[in-house]
């Protein structure tokens, strides 16, 4: 039956994890460290109702959207299906880095209302004790434009804004329902190994490969508050097995802490996504535990895409496995021409299925749909046994003069160079020239620009050679693990004289 009013959507998903929750009387559906805190789901399912019964009628009617911006992850598993057992349609974000940031993401999507933690919202904010939930702020903006939806919105998630103001991508209840049962036929995951959540739930990787596998698939959950190894050592110490989803930071944390191999071995289904896995992360990782950390590679605009589902979980670099179950991959080589599966054709990564998103929304526009049809920004090949090689992002393409310059190519060569561990490599605009070639490369203090510069020239044609190489002992990062590129673009751009030159 289709359905056409979101406040009915959104009623009969959250009639959908009802369902669910209340067949899932185990104790230890969801347990939440620090505490730990243990819900069977007919006591998670009070805890959302109760939860819901507080929410201001007058503040958060039927219809209504709610940016969400909530840290605590036990808190986030509660307010979304209380929001949809409400009617109203959740617009998840991550928390923001500066107050600019919050207030760009507010107009660009014009919620009636915003719900946060309480020490991030301004002070006239209304306080909502619900406990055990941590209190919360709860405001009404005053905007000019709302946001249009398209009939049957239950959900907006935010893309990550890594190439400018966040977006927002608008998600029907089939497309999320279809993202997790792909998750969960892919990787074969089951009610007897419990997941192990420790990224954030508000981010597309999160709440796919965890929320929504536990609240509509009944996929038991074990909840960290904060990622730190103290409580990785008490959750491995319940359960022998784990499904864990992390970042390549995350594992070089638990890499560099002091659990043991035989304890790490317990995360015995491990994937990586959010950003790229370095070879030598996936190799310390299974020297040590036996346990192979396979690449998982998906999106905010249609959830996931391929993992690495290999017998031995030993991709060459680059890969990221297979499409999985319920998703269509093809490569576009050239403008309006397909590259036939196998070909090994290099070109745009065309993903097609139901859990591809309706589109992107913003307020006061129309929404840009998609179609059932999602267009990457990422450039890719697919090999003859369909496994799938990233070779970096066509939106990342520098433009030196009229010239293109492939980003990916001068990092390859800057990770040659004696000393430098990582490379990142942005176009910077010159008036002269449009953009510039700039890098930041982590590495030792014994490092030089000069030197680095000079082995870039004897490899590199003259309008891919750097104008400036960054030194810094580690580079910045997003709180999901992912180079922060705005701020290399702020500490580069900050040199604008030099790149001139």
């Amino acid at each position: 039956m289709s359905i056409r009013r979101s406040d009915d959507s959104t009623a009969a998903l959250f009639a959908r994890a009802e369902r669910r929750l209340k067949r899932c009387s185990r104790a230890d559906l969801l347990v939440f460290f620090p505490g730990p805190v243990r819900f069977s789901g007919p006591a998670l399912l009070g805890e959302i109702r109760r939860t819901e019964a507080a929410f201001p009628r007058a503040t958060l009617p039927r219809g209504a959207r709610v940016l969400v911006q909530i840290s605590n992850p036990l808190a986030l598993l509660v307010i979304l299906p209380a929001l949809w057992r409400r009617g109203c349609i959740p617009i998840l974000t991550e928390r923001t880095s500066t107050p600019t940031d919050a207030a760009g993401i507010v107009e660009g999507l014009a919620p009636d209302a915003v719900l946060s933690d309480c020490e991030e919202a301004p002070a006239d904010s209304e306080i909502l004790w619900i406990p055990p939930l941590p209190a919360l702020r709860l405001r009404r903006p005053a905007l000019p434009r709302r946001l249009l939806l398209p009939a049957g919105t239950v959900l907006v998630r935010t893309t990550s804004g890594s190439t400018g103001r966040p977006r927002g991508v608008a998600l029907s209840a089939e497309q999320i329902l279809s993202d997790a049962r792909n998750i969960v036929a892919s990787l074969r995951l089951s009610e007897a190994v419990p997941s192990l959540a420790a990224i954030p739930m508000s981010h597309a990787y999160g709440f796919s490969t965890l929320l929504t596998p536990f609240l509509f698939l009944g996929i038991p959950m074990v909840l960290l508050e904060h990622p730190v190894p103290e409580l990785f050592r008490k959750a491995l110490g319940r359960q022998r097995t784990f499904f864990f989803p992390g970042v390549p930071v995350l594992f070089e944390l638990l890499l560099a802490s002091s659990l043991s191999d035989r304890w790490l071995a317990r995360l015995s289904l491990s994937i990586s996504a959010g950003a790229p896995l370095p070879p030598g992360t996936a190799h310390r990782f299974l020297e040590r535990t036996g346990v192979p950390l396979r690449n998982f590679y998906g999106a905010t605009e249609c959830g996931a895409i391929a993992c690495d589902r290999s017998e031995a979980g030993t991709a060459l670099p680059g890969c990221v496995g297979t499409p999985l179950k319920g998703v269509r991959l093809t490569v576009e080589a050239r403008v309006q021409r397909r590259a036939p599966a196998g070909s090994g054709a290099s070109g745009r990564i065309l993903v097609e299925g139901k859990s591809v998103a309706f589109g992107y929304v913003d307020a006061g526009k129309r929404p840009r749909l998609f179609h059932g049809r999602f267009a990457t920004c990422d450039r890719g090949r697919r090999a003859a046994d369909g496994q799938v090689f990233l070779e970096g992002r066509l939106d990342r393409m520098i433009n030196v003069g009229g010239r293109k310059v492939c980003p990916e190519e001068v990092e390859g060569v800057l990770l040659q160079a004696p000393g430098v561990r990582e490379a990142v490599v942005l176009g910077i605009p010159a008036s002269l020239r449009g953009e510039v070639v700039a890098a930041a490369v982590a590495g030792g203090e014994a490092l030089r620009e000069g030197e680095v510069l000079a082995f870039c020239r004897g490899r590199l044609a003259a309008p891919r050679v750097p104008r400036r190489v960054l030194i810094l002992p580690e580079l910045p990062r997003t709180s999901r693990g992912k180079v922060d590129t705005a701020r290399l673009r702020t500490l580069l751009g900050d040199s604008s004289g030099v790149l001139e030159s």
